[in-house]
């Protein structure tokens, strides 16, 4: 099998409300969709969804990148997945955006023509798990006003976003805690936004309020004070902006420096390294969580097939879909609240209109 042509299309999808984070507040995101034909007829699809100050990349970059890897991939096998990221990395360091979307497409393929569910094709054999939803930051009565309207959907899992000042974002938590019940859990994530001193002092609080972990309290490249919280802090931490390659994930298991690794496929660069970060988590006693950014229903449901596939990916935060909404990319998965099933189509499962 052979790649005949790779084609590129901007998409922008709005959120149906503004969605604040620690550093950022967002209305909406913009991704590249992207579509490899090959010689037997067999189209993948993959999607790269920048988010600049985490990705460092932008929408426009990811256009150039991808036709400069285009002009290189044409007459490869999408087959041959550790090939295409061999030359991929050869051109380029970094823009894992755009290496995501291509291995995304080849995956899509591969698992086409094994007639297979993508799950499968990755040897997984459930298709059915449960996806927290995310709550982003305002104040403690919104806050907990939406995670009631989240619980009365049907979802049993809530990530809350924190990460300003500790004592307003416990303030925060007791009202949601208050307004859910003991029944829901609570993931917490401040993303960067707590220093090594006021993450040790909010900690039992959390604690006290039953939250399941903490994800990524302090600054990315801080893993000395990550890896002074996690021996600290009886509630588990996870590192999410630290852990972007493989590389990252070995770095931090071999300092002990969290408890669990949240993988993202925009961060990575696809499925092919996801799947090296989650062998490294594993040998090393590290949960995995995925996790997901800016992006439409083909990277999100191309996440869940991953997740549906490793056993030792515990933990679900892809929700993007929940929160925004798009008419010409469908399929993929049902969801009934945070239960999500994937559906049993060869591949990602997902239709494309008016590529």
């Amino acid at each position: 099998m052979k790649i005949t042509n790779i084609q590129m299309k901007k998409a922008s999808f709005a959120f149906d409300r503004p969605f604040k984070i620690a550093f950022a507040v967002l209305y909406g995101f913009e991704t590249m969709v992207l579509r490899i034909e090959t010689d037997e007829g067999i189209t993948g699809y993959g999607e790269a969804g920048p988010l600049g100050f985490v990705t460092g990349d932008t929408l426009d970059s990811c256009m150039v990148i991808a036709e400069a890897i285009r002009e290189k991939l044409i007459g490869e096998d999408p087959l041959a997945i550790q090939r295409i990221h061999s030359v991929m990395n050869g051109m380029f360091h970094g823009h894992t955006a755009v290496k995501a979307a291509i291995d995304i497409a080849c995956y899509d393929i591969a698992s086409k023509r094994a007639g297979l569910p993508l799950y499968r094709y990755l040897g997984g054999s459930n298709p059915t798990f449960v996806s927290d939803v995310t709550v982003g930051i305002r104040n403690p009565k919104e806050m907990a006003e939406e995670c009631l309207e989240w619980k009365n959907k049907g979802f049993s899992i809530l990530k809350i976003k924190l990460g300003e000042d500790i004592e307003t974002d416990l303030r925060r938590m007791e009202a949601i805690r208050n307004a859910v019940g003991e029944d829901v859990v609570l993931r917490v994530d401040a993303n960067q936004g707590w220093s090594v001193k006021d993450t040790l002092k909010i900690e039992p609080g959390l604690r006290r309020l039953g939250v399941e972990l903490i994800e990524q309290p302090v600054r990315d490249s801080d893993f000395e004070g990550l890896k002074q919280i996690t021996g600290r802090s009886v509630l588990p931490v996870a590192a999410d902006e630290s852990c972007h390659l493989p590389e990252d994930a070995a770095r931090l298991a071999a300092m002990r420096a969290c408890d669990g690794l949240n993988i993202k496929l925009m961060k990575c660069g696809g499925i092919e390294p996801a799947l090296r970060i989650n062998a490294i988590g594993e040998a090393n006693h590290l949960f995995c969580m995925l996790g997901c950014m800016g992006e439409s229903v083909i990277a999100n449901t191309a996440a869940m097939h991953l997740f549906a596939a490793m056993d030792n990916i515990t933990k679900a935060d892809l929700d993007i879909t929940f929160f925004s909404h798009c008419d010409w990319i469908t399929g993929g998965f049902t969801a009934k609240g945070g239960e999500i099933t994937l559906t049993e189509k060869p591949g990602i499962g997902i239709d494309v209109n008016g590529f």
